[in-house]
């Protein structure tokens, strides 16, 4: 098995500049590991539905891994002759995980299992979790220790500085090929197909991993009809038996993620009224009639979530003038506009937006009479554990404050939710009162999912007789020790301030990992390799600091794809300008350590609520400008020390473990809110700068590792 290495120099007409030879293999793998990090996160999040909840998971496992290759070079023949295996037990694992049942529920214990479930059914689980998390794990990190090795490989062959240079563009263009994928709404066999090509440079002569890649193309390419693939997820569609003698399709099952989503159902009075029993529309019925119930003959409704346009059919059945329809998922707008029985989105008195609810709530300027929350969380209701997910922010005080400034006089809100009756259910009470200042009406519905109705405005004086009326109940419970769900900790399904034990299990194997290759590698000996240390703790630092500037634009700007894609690249951008200027130009490390940490000390009281008022040119050059700062100085930094020591690939394997902890300690947000992701990454970035200045050039030693001799 063999691979691109230099050659020398050759005469002739055609031939590659030495260059070109050394630096292109470098770009290449560099563009092969971000391009598969996205992919991977983005198919098992889909297809194995523990990792929708532990969505950095397999981003940690993947630095992991990079940095692990890095780390050791050029991959050895062993881990040559099992990369087919690793990648076919990968892929193939993630593509029939549903079929072999490793796809399961939710890892909340509150909601998966429920109170009365026993210790064995609860140890029964835990074992469970622990086989299918640690163990694609243990797969990502192994492929990726390959992927890594390329990049370290060729590493070697270029100047420190040019190298990391190169690096980065690699990435950004597989960060930006990876999302043009996603744009043209293809699935996954299109992605791993581009994905191998990229890996083809490195395995050319290599005629049995070739095989096999093309094996696992085929494999993840078998139809799967009905299937459609969004830049958000994977849908399914199902069309539901007919009434007899209905020529039309009465009702589908829209299924996302492997999870059910929503019925598109007939409620048209005319099939109602020949067949009232039909299933699922009976069912369906009472629960899109009651917002007209509260609220009959508004004028402008606002739908949030409208996903295939059951609530926009409602509301245009009781004579709804104009309807703005907020869905942040295109694909699942067009399926609504082809295939929903009664083509609401085909309406001229509607008008569809594919934007996220809480984006478009700071940006429009129509009030409206009636403001639907439909079931925006529907498809990842138990999800949020790990990171800051947009979903949470729609269902906190200032989003409700948002929704508030958007009605009329009269207004009122409406919010569905399948929470059932406890904690979520009285936080989202509780955060509801504190945004409109009074208590509001509650109807436990037990339609479908055992929904709760919440209703604000005027229209929480009006009575439903019919439901099971439960402002009595939570009014009692929202004031004992009810934690209010804010943009700061928009933790919805916590039921206190914590880490769930599984995810702490699973951070406690990552830790367990790193701090074994690291002391394989004599990388925690602090007097011996401070440098090593400065590179690790700035790697934490980073990871931290581009978590806490996703939220924070993605908070102004919206979180759709093309959002946070953007923002990720200008985020790689400022990393490469910095890079850029110290390849021309010396810098003080002291300044940029200073100018860094102050930065991150004012961002706490940044304004950042005010520039929800400005233009969005305006929150473009302030909030972006704002958030850049630090990302631009750090990459000063990094660029600055990369340059002085002369760093091998070696030292940006141990950037990338650094990395590994940040991205462990980034679940701490769910104990103190996003506020803390500011205060760990000061911490990181002081001690990453103790250890520097710790550190002389005359007595570095940078690559003393007698495990990578070894290897």
């Amino acid at each position: 098995m063999t691979s691109i290495s230099p050659t020398p120099e050759r005469p002739g007409k055609g031939m590659i500049p030495v260059r070109l030879r050394k630096e292109l293999p470098l770009f290449l793998a560099s563009l092969a590991a971000l391009y598969f990090e996205l992919l991977i996160i983005r198919y098992l999040s889909t297809e194995v539905r523990v990792f929708a909840n532990l969505k950095n998971l397999p981003l940690v496992a993947s630095f992991f891994g990079i940095g692990l290759g890095m780390l050791l070079g050029k991959p050895s023949r062993t881990m040559r002759a099992a990369f087919p295996v690793i990648t076919a037990l990968l892929f193939v694992g993630i593509r029939f995980a549903q079929w072999s049942r490793l796809s399961f529920g939710d890892v909340s214990w509150e909601y998966s299992l429920g109170p009365a479930a026993g210790t064995g059914i609860r140890i029964l689980f835990l074992v469970r979790f622990l086989a299918v998390t640690l163990g694609f794990s243990a797969l990502i990190i192994a492929f990726f220790a390959v992927v890594g090795g390329f990049v370290g490989q060729y590493f070697k062959e270029v100047s420190s500085l040019r190298g990391y240079g190169i690096n980065l563009t690699g990435s950004f263009v597989g960060l930006a090929g990876f999302s043009y994928l996603g744009f043209l709404q293809l699935g996954p066999a299109y992605w791993l197909a581009a994905g191998f090509l990229l890996l083809l440079p490195f395995i050319y002569k290599d005629r049995i991993t070739i095989a096999v890649f093309a094996i696992v193309v085929g494999a993840v390419a078998v139809p799967q009809p009905s299937t459609f693939w969004s830049p958000y997820n994977r849908i399914d569609l199902v069309e539901l038996p007919r009434p007899a003698g209905w020529t039309d399709p009465s009702a589908y099952s829209l299924v996302a993620n492997h999870a059910w989503y929503q019925w598109l159902v007939d409620l048209s009075p005319e099939f109602l009224k020949r067949y009232p029993e039909a299933a699922p529309n009976r069912f369906a019925v009472p629960y899109y009639e009651l917002p007209y119930t509260l609220v009959p003959h508004p004028k402008n409704v606002l739908i949030l979530g409208a996903g295939t346009g059951n609530d926009v059919a409602g509301a245009l059945r009781h004579g709804a003038e104009h309807i703005d329809a907020v869905e942040i998922d295109p694909v699942i707008l067009e399926i609504g506009r082809r295939y929903h029985p009664e083509h609401p989105y085909d309406s001229p008195r509607v008008t569809t937006y594919s934007d996220d609810a809480r984006s478009f709530l700071k940006k429009t300027k129509t009030k409206y009479d009636l403001v639907v929350f439909a079931f925006l969380d529907s498809t990842a209701l138990l999800s949020s554990f790990s990171s800051l997910r947009l979903d949470n922010y729609v269902y906190t005080v200032e989003s409700f404050e948002n929704a508030k400034e958007v009605l009329t006089d009269q207004g009122s809100l409406v919010l569905s939710f399948a929470t059932g009756r406890n904690f979520a259910t009285d936080r989202l009470y509780a955060t509801l009162w504190a945004a409109f200042g009074t208590p509001p009406a509650a109807y436990f519905t037990g339609y479908w999912v055992s929904g709760v109705l919440l209703v604000e405005g005027q229209a929480r004086h009006t009575k439903l007789p019919q439901l099971l009326d439960l402002r009595g109940e939570l009014r009692a419970r929202a004031g004992q020790n009810t934690i209010l769900a804010t943009d700061r900790w928009p933790f919805l399904y916590l039921t206190e301030r914590s880490i769930p034990g599984t995810v702490l299990i699973a951070a406690g194997f990552f830790v367990l990992m790193t701090w074994i290759v690291l002391r394989k590698a004599d990388l925690m000996a602090w007097k011996s390799q401070p440098s090593d240390l400065h590179f690790f703790f700035l790697g934490a630092g980073f990871l931290l600091l581009e978590t806490k500037a996703v939220t924070q634009l993605a908070l102004l700007f919206g979180g759709t794809s093309l959002v946070n894609s953007l923002v990720i690249g200008a985020f790689l951008a400022a990393a490469l300008a910095a890079n850029a200027l110290v390849a021309f130009r010396r810098v003080s490390v002291a300044a940029c350590y200073a100018i860094l940490l102050l930065l991150l000390m004012a961002d706490f009281w940044f304004p950042y609520s005010k520039l929800n008022a400005m233009s969005a040119a305006s929150r473009l050059l302030l909030g972006g400008g704002w958030a850049a700062l630090p990302v631009f100085f750090s990459g000063l930094v990094f660029s600055s020390s990369f340059q002085r020591f002369d760093c091998t690939a070696e030292m940006l394997g141990i950037n990338l473990f650094g990395a590994v902890l940040g991205g462990i300690l980034e679940n701490a947000v769910m104990i103190g809110g996003s506020s803390i992701l500011k205060a760990l990454a000061i911490a990181m970035y002081a001690v990453s700068a103790v250890a520097l200045f710790r550190s002389s050039v005359s007595n570095l030693d940078p690559v003393r590792h007698s495990f990578l001799r070894r290897a």
